[in-house]
């Protein structure tokens, strides 16, 4: 079969470049979209607890920088199509979209409908809408790639051999890969991609996973499985000083977290696994530093507490009563899934207020009886539990792996793919997109974001580049 464009991988980056293609080319290309799965858009479903959050509505430079070092290679791709313009192409889709903030910058935006399936269904009709064929099942997965020969003097060096599964064989005058990492691996994602853009002449910097739950040594903190805590900071510490990293500097991570029965995982602890899974493979050894109270200092940690030893109303109350002051029913979380771990609807208390459970397990790992009265606090205990709220220390020992990482880090060397086009510098014909490329960023929306753009891009570039050389 003779395709134009044979898009490989129908999730977010393969759909949107299907579709900007076929926008961009008005019917005029045969245009061909190729996926494992049963149906498109399987990882898509699952983003956001099943909810989409689709982008960010932070300025495109606050974008940018959410990618780390390798960041400014998306400028052209966010550009091209930003935030504001991702949400105004699903408007127009019949996808209106809101944005939910919650402290910092931007804010996560979900489709209105809050169902990822409306999103994935939307772009699955204009996918056929403007003609794009689509072939979905374990058959229609691609076994490889080629360059294919011609004796076209006006195409030579152009196009390729796709071979599928099933024994299939297309042949393709330009190829965009979008197959995604290594994550999700029950979902079809097992680095086909790499292993594709390998057999073609490229370069892969060693996948990790990413936006994954960390795996600690402290017993204790497996015993509080389910708790979710709002609103503390994260931060990677190490014995001596960081090496460079490929993720760029270790940074505070600020957001909810949740204990679960393997250690800790929720959005704060989600996105520095990245760099504490480098740092782990580089030192062997790598911890974390939570701080469960992080509005206030130190010293005013401590001046709470001298103020419950001392103030008539509070001295004989019991301490882990007051460590949890106007704590409500907690939020307990069964799920260890990365897309289901962020903690709503409870509102961040401030001072020295824990969740129960926390405030408990706070004074049997320092010691302290919690049923003490606050009056007999001494200065010893008082330092114990200001260190252990503000500065909790645990020993990271490993990551869940690529079976429940969210994305892949690594991928494709970015200094062979123009960031102008997404077309292979090394490849005549070949767009890389999404996930497939060395670009990570955090959870919350940035890198469906970052697959919709380059996608488009992708799929904008390639229409553009085989309807000139049609006319030639």
């Amino acid at each position: 079969m003779e395709l134009d464009v044979a898009i490989l991988g129908a999730g977010a980056a393969g759909m949107m470049a299907a579709v900007a293609c076929g926008e961009r080319s008005g019917g005029t290309l045969k245009i061909a979209i190729f996926e494992k799965n049963e149906r498109p858009g399987i990882k898509v479903l699952v983003c956001g607890g099943g909810r989409c959050n689709f982008t960010n509505a932070g300025p495109v430079e606050f974008l940018i920088e959410q990618f780390g070092r390798n960041g400014r290679f998306l400028t052209p791709a966010l550009r091209h199509l930003d935030n504001d313009g991702l949400r105004d192409f699903f408007k127009k889709l019949g996808v209106p979209s809101h944005v939910e903030t919650r402290g910092g910058v931007g804010g996560k935006v979900y489709p209105d409908s809050n169902q990822a399936k409306s999103v994935v269904d939307a772009l699955v009709r204009r996918m056929r809408e403007v003609g794009v064929e689509v072939f979905c099942g374990a058959g229609s997965a691609v076994k490889g790639v080629k360059r294919r020969e011609t004796n076209d003097e006006r195409r030579k060096g152009e196009g390729f051999e796709i071979e599928t599964v099933d024994g299939r064989v297309f042949a393709a005058r330009a190829v965009v890969l979008a197959v995604g990492g290594m994550s999700y691996q029950r979902m079809g994602t097992v680095g086909d991609g790499y292993r594709i853009a390998e057999s073609l002449g490229h370069r892969v910097v060693t996948p990790r996973p990413a936006i994954v739950g960390l795996l600690v040594a402290e017993e204790w903190a497996k015993e509080l499985k389910g708790l979710a805590v709002r609103d503390v900071e994260v931060r990677i510490v190490v014995e001596g000083e960081i090496p460079r990293l490929a993720t760029g500097k270790p940074t505070p991570s600020v957001g909810d977290m949740l204990f679960t029965h393997f250690g800790l995982s929720g959005p704060a602890v989600l996105n520095g696994s990245e760099v504490a899974a480098e740092l782990l493979e580089k030192l062997g050894k790598v911890g974390l530093k939570i701080d469960f109270a992080r509005h206030v200092s130190h010293e005013e940690a401590h001046g709470i507490l001298r103020g419950w030893q001392q103030h008539s109303e509070f001295a004989k109350k019991r301490l882990r009563t007051m460590l949890a002051w106007g704590r409500g029913e907690e939020k307990i979380i069964t799920s260890t899934s990365p897309d289901m771990t962020a903690v709503e609807g409870e509102e961040v208390r401030k001072g020295l207020s824990l969740p129960v459970r926390l405030a408990e397990m706070v004074c049997t790992v320092e010691g302290i009886d919690g049923d003490q009265a606050c009056a007999t606090l001494t200065g010893g205990q008082m330092h114990k539990l200001v260190e252990r709220i503000k500065g909790c220390r645990f020993a990271v020992t490993g990551t869940r792996g690529f079976k429940e990482a969210m994305v892949t880090a690594g991928g494709v060397k970015l200094s062979e793919v123009d960031p102008k086009t997404m077309a292979s510098k090394m490849v005549p014909g070949l767009y890389l997109t999404g996930e497939v490329l060395d670009l990570t960023g955090p959870s919350g929306g940035y890198n469906l974001q970052l697959a919709f753009s380059t996608g488009h891009l992708a799929g904008c570039a390639v229409a553009e580049k085989m309807t000139e050389t049609s006319h030639k």
